[in-house]
C-alpha cells in the first residue's frame, strides 16, 4: 500500500470516529435504553433503514413523518399493542404476507405519501412484522445476541428478506449496532459492516492502483483487504461516508482557517 493510501486511510478512521460522535453520541441513542425498551431499538432501526437511494434530507423529512404517526399509535404498553397487532392483521404475519390484505389494515390506512414512498410504508409493516416474531421484540438486543453467537452473516441475510431491506441498509444497521455496543468480531466478518453508497464508492476509487494487485475487488473487498489489519475498516467505511457527505464544508472550513494556502490551490 502506498504512503498516500496509508495517510487518507489514518484520517478517514479519524472521520469515523467523528462520525461515531455527531451522530450516534450526540443525538442521542443510549445504548442502556436501546436494550431496555423494543419501540426505542426499533425507531433505531427505522432511522438507518430509511436512508436508502435518495437525498438524505428527503428521507429524514419522510422518517419524521413516520415516526409522528407511529408515536401517536403505541400505547404506553407498547409490548400488549404489538400483539394485538399481529393478532388483530394489521401487519403481515409471514413474509409472504399471505392471507394478508393491506388495504384492510388500520395501521396501513394511517399512513400517508408524507412518509415515503410505498416502498417505505410497507417495509414499516414488514418491519413491525420481523419483531413481532423475536421473544422480546427488540430488534437491537436480538441482533446483539446473532453477533455474539458469531451469526452476523445469516442475520443479515434475514434482515435482506424484509420487505424494503438491501445491503446497504442493513450494514448500515449492523455497522452501528457494532459502534454503540463495541461488539467483537472475527476479522472475516468485517464485511457485513460495508454499507456501500456513491460517496464511499468514489473515495474507494479513487484510492485504487492501477498497479494495484487488488484492482478487481469488490469495494467491500477492497475496504475488508486495506482496513484489516491494525486498521478499522467500518472506521474507514464512516469516515468515508463523512468526508463526501462533509467534503464542500470542510474545504470552506479549512480556506477560513487558512489551513489551505494559495500555493496549494494554484500548484
Amino acid at each position: 500500500m502506498s504512503e498516500r493510501v496509508e495517510r487518507v486511510l489514518t484520517a478517514l478512521e479519524r472521520m469515523g470516529r467523528r462520525y461515531i460522535r455527531e451522530f450516534l453520541v450526540e443525538e442521542g441513542w443510549e445504548p442502556s435504553r436501546l436494550c431496555s425498551d423494543w419501540y426505542y431499538a426499533f425507531k433505531f432501526l427505522l432511522s438507518k433503514l430509511y436512508m436508502q437511494g435518495r437525498n438524505d434530507s428527503l428521507s429524514v423529512r419522510y422518517l419524521g413523518k413516520m415516526q409522528q404517526c407511529l408515536d401517536s399509535y403505541f400505547l404506553p404498553d407498547s409490548m400488549t399493542t404489538i400483539e394485538a397487532l399481529a393478532q388483530g392483521r394489521y401487519i403481515p404475519l409471514t413474509a409472504d404476507w399471505v392471507n394478508f390484505n393491506i388495504e384492510n389494515s388500520p395501521l396501513w390506512q394511517r399512513f400517508d405519501k408524507s412518509m415515503g414512498k410505498q416502498r417505505d410504508r410497507e417495509m414499516v409493516l414488514d418491519v413491525l412484522r420481523y419483531i413481532s416474531n423475536i421473544p422480546d421484540y427488540n430488534i437491537v438486543n436480538h441482533s446483539i445476541s446473532e453477533i455474539e453467537a458469531g451469526r452476523i452473516r445469516e442475520h443479515r441475510e434475514k434482515l435482506k428478506l424484509i420487505w424494503g431491506v438491501g445491503p446497504k441498509t442493513s450494514a448500515f444497521y449492523l455497522r452501528d449496532i457494532i459502534f454503540l455496543f463495541n461488539c467483537e468480531l472475527a476479522p472475516e466478518e468485517s464485511i457485513e459492516l460495508q454499507p456501500i453508497d456513491t460517496w464511499v464508492r468514489q473515495v474507494v476509487d479513487s484510492l485504487r492502483d492501477e498497479q494495484d494487485s487488488d484492482r478487481q475487488l469488490s469495494t467491500e473487498d477492497w475496504l475488508v483487504r486495506h482496513g484489516g489489519g491494525p486498521r478499522n475498516s467500518a472506521l474507514i467505511n464512516s469516515g468515508m461516508w463523512y468526508l463526501g457527505k462533509h467534503s464542500f464544508a470542510l474545504i470552506l472550513r479549512l480556506l477560513a482557517e487558512g489551513n489551505i494556502s494559495l500555493e496549494m490551490i494554484e500548484s
